[in-house]
């Protein structure tokens, strides 16, 4: 199997980021944080439910395949639509956090969707 180094970048970036989300979002509801009080168990087991789609939409771009590829996209722009507020409306300190997943968003998306240099025609 041919992998290229962004795609392998790609999957390691949102393996690492789901991965993250997943251990923050258990942890949190194991010692039921101030953030599972103000969120609620219902949203909070929803995000892991959707963090966990994210190490499986890793998998699917580590392998090289197109499901992965769409799965972590649609994942990773759904995560940074909703961490755009946070950005916004939130003082500096927190910011740092959707700031993060925005970037990664972007970044992932670009690495995905960007085409491997064509060998030039003599």
């Amino acid at each position: 199997m041919v992998r290229s180094k962004r795609i392998a970048l790609a999957a390691i970036l949102v393996f690492l980021f789901s991965l993250v989300s997943v251990v923050r979002l258990v942890v949190a509801l194991v010692s039921q944080s101030e953030f599972v009080q103000d969120a609620g168990v219902g949203f909070v087991a929803i995000t892991l439910v959707f963090s966990s789609i994210g190490l499986v939409a890793a998998y699917g771009i580590w392998i090289n395949q197109k499901w992965g590829k769409i799965l972590a996209i649609s994942m990773l722009a759904l995560n940074g639509l909703s961490a755009l507020p946070g950005i916004l409306f939130v003082p500096f300190p927190e910011k740092l956090d959707p700031l993060s997943a925005v970037a990664i968003a972007v970044v992932v998306t670009i690495l995905i969707l960007q085409q491997p240099p064509q060998a030039a025609i003599e």
